[in-house]
């Protein structure tokens, strides 16, 4: 037979071997087909899930210059007595070579495949193994030019595979091989279902699927362009919901704020989008993580705890600061307060993540760490933040190589804030039914057949296995469709709600524990979480200025999280970025008070109220004590005063109007000197938190000069006195009083000499 394309050249020496005996000969040809032999053998050690992803296309080679074959139909997905198998295939010559006389040839393995290392021994195997026993074969009709592709269906009667009501149900191997003139070109294998003759116990295999991301981007604009690209037809969520959303039996874990962003979008598509997930919530098994998908695993290796109660996004009429009133150096527009027009970083008032929207009644009890394999510290704290349960993807909580039968999957896993319920999934089930184009036909029938032969393993016991779709799965709607249509078909499967798996008890099985811990690649560093908690938690000792401080917190919140998301695994740069803006935002906010500065101040009393003047931004009133520290005993400040600072305004035009309160703060001077005074605010909630930078500037205190004044006033007030005594002694020895005048005996008045006559006066007197 002349071997193809993709067969390789022989071991070196093997044709040129010297004329030896013929014991030399048989010794030669010995080794060669131990080689072969091994080859066969290490072709087929491919782990499950390698297996699994292999069979997109399982042709004689994979180089681009090779012919390639490919399954296109296969009808019935399961064969029962009197059915006629069609497969449907298509050949397509990669090579510079035409293809003289092509021809397709079916085979089948009648043998029933009774374990799930067998099916992964047919699916592996290499081009030049086994291909079964030939049942039909098909020419193309015309020789297949470089480049061309021709299309190939080939019929035959269950009745002549050797399959009738009296045998074994379950999978059998066939293969559809390629060959131009007696030579092998390419092998594709895949695989029939024989249908049971009688009842058989179900195997119940449950689906869970993830609704999270994009990265929620802190401009406003590129988030909402980013969720219309993401909720497109095209989109990652698009074709999530288009491929589940018509699967009831395929369970959500959804982010709640990527849900309640989409519903208050301003894109009508994404709206619609978000509707329809609402509506095909019903009837399934649903639940809400954490409110912008925090990494669970990045929070456990930093040694903090999850935020709790983010506030989710809603629509633009909610106040709240907005992600573009923050400069790059960390200052605010003059449209900068916490009582701002928000977009992406708008809260609902009180929310919570998980009760709220369209997640209300969803499950909160399950994690779904971002990696698939979650390590022991990250399950220890989505425990100890409230989860009972935990996704454990392909990989993780191995049973024992000893088992010779596929476990539930579900475990328990002992941590230190408690036992936790592991969902663990089956790596080639996983592998298979997340597969896009490419692995088509062929990847349905190897799901039949894993799931039959796993009913098969123990047919007298029912167990519960998962398929947890990955997180970052890019779903092709029309081929998992298919493969979902396909498991509701056969009567050895049952597919059931997650929530039935949640309620099974876990196995009496040995499995590989969990990874102590170590940080995965992608992981928002500790640095950057550090960060972003300092900014939260002065931003929460800030607050407390307010009558209610979550007024001021709450729409800064989301800005905290949202860099911490699974989704920023894949996106570093922009979470860096993201990061930034928080650390801004906050800080911004954090700006909204401060003192003013003044001229050097004289004071010159022993005790005098010290003017400060206040200035805040903030568009609410905000209680403080204003507190002052002179460098020098000569001042003193024992009291502190505290004020209300009106909330600033705006005006018609909608800017920001700041408010100024001066505030008397009483001091005491002692002798003379220039003192340097800082003047500091503190919450007057909590007077160990500053809230606005201080502020310095030089009293002159002359303290001493109210005492020089005093006693010159003083003698000025006695020489006034003296003066007045000594007037008042000099007027009483005036020359005009009469000598001799006693007390007892006054002198008599003086008499004035008669006045002058006057005319008329007479005559004025005797008429009267």
């Amino acid at each position: 037979m002349t071997p193809s394309p993709s067969s390789g050249a022989r071991p070196a020496g093997a044709a040129s071997v010297p004329l030896l005996g013929r014991s030399a000969r048989l010794l030669v040809a010995l080794v060669v087909l131990l080689v072969l032999t091994v080859g066969v053998v290490l072709g087929g050690s491919l782990t499950a899930a390698g297996a699994a992803a292999g069979t997109t296309a399982t042709t004689a080679t994979e180089t681009e210059d090779a012919v390639t074959l490919e399954v296109s139909s296969l009808q019935p997905t399961v064969l029962g007595p009197g059915a006629t198998l069609t497969v449907t295939a298509r050949v397509t010559n990669g090579t510079a070579e035409t293809l003289g006389s092509p021809e397709v040839a079916l085979g089948i393995d009648r043998r029933v495949l009774s374990t799930r290392s067998a099916l992964e021994s047919w699916a592996t195997t290499g081009p030049d193994g086994r291909v079964g026993v030939g049942v039909t074969t098909q020419d193309l009709g015309a020789p297949l030019a470089p480049g061309a592709s021709a299309d190939v269906t080939l019929t035959v009667p269950v009745a002549e595979l050797n399959l009738n009501a009296g045998s074994d149900w379950g999978p059998r191997g066939i293969s559809l091989t390629v060959s131009d003139g007696g030579a092998r070109l390419a092998v594709q294998r895949t695989f029939v279902l024989w249908e049971p003759s009688s009842e058989v116990t179900p195997l119940r295999l449950s689906v869970v699927a993830a609704m999270t991301g994009p990265p929620v981007d802190p401009d406003p604009q590129a988030y909402d362009d980013a969720l219309s690209t993401a909720t497109g037809t095209d989109g990652r969520l698009g074709r999530l919901l288009a491929a589940t959303g018509g699967a009831p039996e395929v369970a959500w874990v959804a982010d709640p704020a990527l849900l309640a962003a989409a519903t208050g979008a301003t894109d009508p598509a994404v709206n619609a989008w978000a509707d329809a997930v609402g509506a095909a919530a019903a009837g399934r098994s649903t639940f809400a993580l954490r409110a912008y998908d925090p990494d669970v695993a990045a929070f456990a290796h930093a040694g903090l705890a999850l935020p709790e109660g983010t506030p989710l996004p809603t629509d633009p009429t909610t106040d709240g600061p907005s992600p573009d009133d923050a400069t790059a150096d960390g200052t605010t527009t003059d449209d900068t307060t916490a009582g701002d027009t928000a977009s992406t970083d708008e809260v609902a008032d009180g929310a919570d993540a998980s009760t709220t929207g369209l997640t209300a009644g969803w499950r909160t009890d399950l994690a779904w760490p971002g990696d698939a394999v979650p390590d022991l510290a990250t399950t220890t704290l989505a425990a100890a933040s409230g989860a009972t349960a935990t996704v454990v993807g392909p990989g993780g909580l191995v049973p024992d190589e000893s088992l010779t039968y596929t476990p539930s999957g579900v475990a328990e896993v002992s941590t230190a804030a408690g036992p936790v319920k592991a969902l663990v999934a089956d790596p080639v089930l996983t592998a298979l039914l997340s597969a896009g184009d490419g692995s088509g036909v062929t990847a349905t029938q190897r799901i039949l057949a894993e799931t039959a032969v796993i009913a098969r393993e123990r047919p007298a016991e029912q167990r519960h296995v998962l398929v947890a779709l990955p997180r970052s799965w890019e779903a092709e709607p029309a081929v998992f469709t298919a493969r979902i249509d396909a498991l509701r078909a056969a009567p050895w499967v049952d597919l059931a709600p997650v929530d039935d798996l949640l309620a099974a008890a876990p196995p009496a099985v040995e499995r590989a524990p969990l990874p102590d811990s170590g940080a995965s690649e992608g992981e928002i560093t500790v640095a950057q979480l550090r960060a972003l908690d300092r900014s939260r938690t002065d931003l929460a000792a800030f607050a407390t200025v307010a009558t209610d401080p979550a007024t001021i917190t709450r729409p800064l919140e989301p800005g905290f999280v949202t860099p911490t998301a699974v989704a920023f695994r894949a996106a570093q740069p922009s979470r860096v970025l993201a990061v930034q803006h928080a650390e801004q935002q906050s800080a911004a906010v954090r700006g909204t008070l401060s003192v003013e500065t003044r001229t050097p101040f004289l004071f010159v009393a022993e005790q005098e109220d010290l003017p400060v003047r206040v200035r805040s931004t903030l568009e609410q009133d905000a209680t403080v004590e204003v507190v002052l520290r002179p460098d020098d005993p000569r001042l003193r400040a024992p009291e502190r005063r505290t004020v209300t600072i009106p909330a600033a305004t705006r005006d018609t035009d909608g800017d920001l109007v700041a408010t100024e309160t001066s505030v008397g703060v009483p001091v005491e001077g002692f002798g003379s000197g220039n003192v340097t005074v800082e003047v500091e605010l503190v919450s007057a909630a909590q007077p160990q938190v500053r809230v606005a930078e201080p502020q310095e500037f030089v009293v002159r205190v002359r303290a001493d000069w109210e005492s020089v004044g005093t006693v010159v006033v003083a003698v000025l007030l006695a020489l006034a006195l003296v003066a007045g005594i000594w007037r008042t002694v000099r007027r009483g020895r005036s020359p005009r009083r009469l000598a001799g005048a006693t007390v007892d005996q006054p002198a008599p008045p003086a008499q004035d000499p008669a006045p002058a006559a006057q005319p008329g006066r007479r005559d004025e007197e005797r008429v009267e």
